[in-house]
């Protein structure tokens, strides 16, 4: 298989379904969901309370959206989704590539409880604990080993995903479980696409060089060029050692659906927050 961004992701399977329930719509991936042991998903704007410009499923904890609204938008996507909203951990996010473990301990925290070290990659292999990550426009990576039973999912903005995050989540997986990489299944959640993530030619070019990837990158306006995420999601998985029929990718844009997503790209200050979760049953 070629290193190039085209061939990796065209290999890569794109499936994801959109359930609802009681309002509450998100986005999952076809493969996972054939996994009895697993619940997981990427929630959308809709089916929440908070009002414009955050409307309505905000979930973003740092807005200027009271906590009451954010409070009861947890509770809803719970009850649709059937999570226990006292065992949900929050990502304390630092864009980065920092992984930790948790448990049915840390149960609550980042949500009513004090935030989780600075990280922005959990694993677990306890059936008592949500895993969550927060986004809007950044990927999240999940990872599901069947043999080990044991999960993994990350925040991955521009800064996590050059620093390979993904791959950093892998190799966490296994040194904690023993989770083979030729085992893991791999999902790569919404994220700005890359028709629509201009950057500097200059960071363009550091993508180019950290993923041995020329074609990871599209020239632009003077100065400036267009960046796959997902591509260099799916280089860093292969590069760690999952199949690359073992990655699945959402394949939806954060910044081109504004009906499903928030994107702080385009709304800036006014964008909400989705989130990634993840949990063993």
């Amino acid at each position: 298989m070629p290193n190039n961004s085209v061939a990796l992701v065209d290999a890569a399977a794109k499936g994801s379904v959109y359930i609802e329930n009681n309002g509450v719509g998100v986005f999952c991936l076809s493969c996972f969901l054939e996994e009895v042991g697993l619940t997981h998903g990427f929630t959308t704007r809709r089916g929440g309370v908070s009002p414009a410009p955050y409307d309505s499923l905000n979930l973003g904890l740092t807005r200027d959206d009271p906590p009451v609204n954010t409070d009861a938008n947890f509770h809803r996507l719970c009850d649709a989704v059937g999570l226990e909203y006292n065992e949900l951990a929050l990502v304390n996010h630092e864009h980065g590539a920092n992984v930790i473990r948790v448990d049915s301990s840390d149960g609550g925290r980042g949500i009513f409880r004090k935030p989780l070290p600075f990280s922005d990659g959990l694993v677990t292999n306890d059936p008592n604990v949500t895993l969550v990550t927060s986004h809007a426009d950044c990927s999240a990576f999940f990872l599901y080993d069947r043999k080990t039973r044991s999960i993994g999912l990350a925040h991955a903005g521009w800064k996590g995903m050059i620093s390979r995050i993904g791959q950093r989540l892998v190799e966490r997986l296994n040194a904690e479980y023993g989770a083979s990489p030729a085992d893991i299944i791999a999902g790569v959640g919404p994220c700005i696409c890359a028709r629509c993530f201009e950057v500097d030619d200059s960071l363009a070019q550091r993508f180019a060089q950290e993923f041995n990837c020329p074609d990871i990158k599209n020239e632009g306006r003077p100065g400036k060029a267009y960046v796959s995420l997902e591509a260099a999601a799916v280089i860093q998985l292969v590069d760690a050692g999952v199949k690359v029929g073992n990655i699945s990718l959402m394949h939806r844009c954060t910044f081109e659906e504004k009906e499903n997503f928030y994107s702080y790209r385009r709304d800036g200050a006014y964008a909400g927050s989705m989130v990634a979760y993840m949990r063993l049953r």
